[in-house]
């Protein structure tokens, strides 16, 4: 098979994945907004803790994906089911201990952020029903992950695709209520997440075990090196997300100053682009899958070139996607509103990221392949560094050129994280990263036969 089929054939799925995934609050919102504009507040607003959270929680998964990978190209089977075997069970207690905890937090959540009493009322509904069923989340991201280190992005595809059809049926009945199902309002959103989930997880489940992925959990045995390799990796890409989430916070602060016209120029502009950053992801996906499996097989150097053609491959998709909102910028802000002021500022921010989208190609590729390699510290060092440079660039920026400052900061980052990336993956470095779960032990007679041969 040629490395563009290879490549191809992991990417699209996965990027129908990602982009499935993002219709799930297109569809919650869709139907909490008949409740009212309080509700779809409160619902917007949850998202900001829905994603912090995801960024935690998937942490196990993420360092699943890798080693899967890496035992897969070692050919090392055993190791593999027993990686996935391992990581369903401990993600399920480590996302419901991290879900239960957040709930307390929630407050602190509300303060900080000045939310009124009837907003934190409807969100502490969505989030504290969200964090109960936290686990079921996490352990449809932790069966995807298996599938993925097996090669395998059909799956996780049909399974979300699943997930997300019985969530739009599903939700309107528990908001609304049905015969003798009592309305539960925007918890009922909520809960239909986790019932979609759950059913996928279930399904997902079964299909691991026939195809022989995984073990049954009656063979789980504690394996302290695996938690510690998966952590090891997955770790610094969570503690990146989880910031990223909280600077936005800062960032919409500043954003704040301007009202309306600030958030939705800055809203239009995320949405501009979303469709060529769920693309990247995708590539990043298959980046980390032929990356881990060229490295399990101790092949570096053709891991390296398969992760540069997966980042050519992506980078000419953005190129046109990029030419095509530069163009046509002001045309795609006005699908999203009348108003022609935030029109005209959200043209000028579609402009600008059209010019910096091949930056964010080149670093969320490249994180992928990093990911892939079990080498997670250079993404997160420079995603983790620079991210949180933009609050004071943001900051400063707006004070001297307005509200046109924010989104040039936001895009000044974007071209750093690129760069850097770029020439640290470059280095090389991520080829001797190789998990320590394949580095087996000689057996003492091949130590002995090879210090005495005459024996």
């Amino acid at each position: 098979m040629s490395d563009r089929k290879i490549i191809l054939g992991l990417a699209v799925p996965a990027i129908l994945q990602t982009v499935l995934r993002a219709f799930f609050i297109v569809i919650d919102a869709f139907w909490v907004g008949k409740l009212g504009s309080d509700e779809l507040a409160a619902l917007t607003f949850s998202m900001f803790a829905v994603w912090a959270s995801l960024e935690l929680g998937e942490m196990l998964a993420t360092g699943t994906n890798s080693l899967i990978a890496q035992s897969i190209g070692a050919k090392d089977f055993n190791l593999a089911k027993n990686i996935g075997t391992q990581n369903i069970l401990n993600s399920f207690i480590y996302s419901l201990a991290l879900g239960l905890s957040l709930i307390p937090l929630l407050p602190l959540l509300y303060k900080f952020t000045n939310l009124s009493l009837i907003l934190a009322k409807l969100s502490g509904e969505y989030l504290v029903t969200y964090f109960l069923g936290f686990p079921v989340i996490i352990l449809l991201s932790e069966v995807n992950s298996i599938f993925r280190g097996n090669g395998n992005t059909r799956i996780p595809f049909y399974l979300l695709l699943i997930a997300l059809s019985l969530n739009f049926i599903i939700a309107p009945v528990l908001i609304f209520g049905f015969k003798f199902i009592t309305p539960m309002g925007i918890s009922g959103a909520a809960l239909s997440t986790i019932i979609s989930y759950f059913t996928s997880f279930v399904i997902g489940y079964i299909i691991l075990l026939k195809k022989k992925y995984i073990n049954f959990i009656n063979k789980y045995k504690f394996n302290s090196s695996i938690i510690k390799e998966s952590a090891r990796i997955g770790f610094p890409i969570s503690l990146n997300g989880f910031a990223f989430s909280l600077i936005y916070i800062f960032i919409s602060n500043i954003i704040s100053q301007y009202g309306t016209l600030g958030f939705a120029a800055v809203g239009i502009s995320h949405r501009s682009e979303s469709i060529s950053y769920q693309i990247t992801v995708g590539f990043s996906i298959a980046a980390s899958i032929i990356t881990g499996q060229q490295i399990g097989a101790e092949n570096p150097d053709r891991a390296e070139k398969l992760a540069w053609k997966t980042l050519s491959y992506s980078s000419m998709v953005s190129i046109v996607y990029s030419i095509g909102l530069f163009i046509f910028s002001k045309d795609i802000a006005g699908i999203f509103t009348n108003d022609l002021d935030i029109i005209e500022v959200a043209s000028f921010f579609n402009k600008l990221t059209a010019l910096v989208i091949i930056f964010s190609t080149i670093e969320v590729v490249l994180e992928g392949a990093f990911i892939g390699a079990g080498y997670s510290l250079p993404p997160a060092i420079v995603g983790l560094s620079i991210n949180t440079l933009r609050v004071p660039l943001a900051a400063l920026f707006s004070f001297y050129l307005g509200l046109n400052g924010i989104w040039i900061a936001i895009c000044f980052t974007v071209i750093l994280k690129g760069i850097i990336i770029f020439f640290w993956f470059r280095k090389g470095t991520w080829k001797l990263k190789k998990t320590k779960l394949l580095k087996k032990e000689i057996p003492y007679n091949e130590i002995r036969d090879k210090l005495f041969p005459f024996d």
